[in-house]
């Protein structure tokens, strides 16, 4: 519901197709190798909850600042630090729920 009043309030364009299509071939090669460095740690670490949270903060603030630097007049990169928010504080809270 937020994230639809940001669109219209600060005239975000709807992204054309389902999923993400990164800003540059260096920022898909990077978010790629970052997901297979963390499908690999998952098998060495005791809790790989906390590795969830660091991937998903690194990883949505590295698309972030690639949006904020390569496509700032599209404004994207508001709507990805608000993913962020949301993600981490649905899985804190959810952590200390369960």
């Amino acid at each position: 519901m937020f994230e639809r009043w940001l669109k219209k309030n600060l005239k975000i364009e709807k992204s054309k197709g389902y999923f993400y299509k990164g800003v540059n071939k260096f920022q898909i090669w990077i978010e790629r190798a970052m997901l297979i460095a963390f499908l690999i740690s998952i098998w060495f670490v005791d809790n790989p909850f906390y590795m969830l949270i660091g991937y998903l903060f690194i990883s949505l603030s590295f698309r972030a600042f690639m949006e904020w630097k390569y496509k700032r007049e599209k404004k994207e990169y508001i709507l990805t630090l608000y993913s962020i928010f949301i993600y981490l504080f649905v899985l804190v809270i959810g952590s200390y729920l369960f």
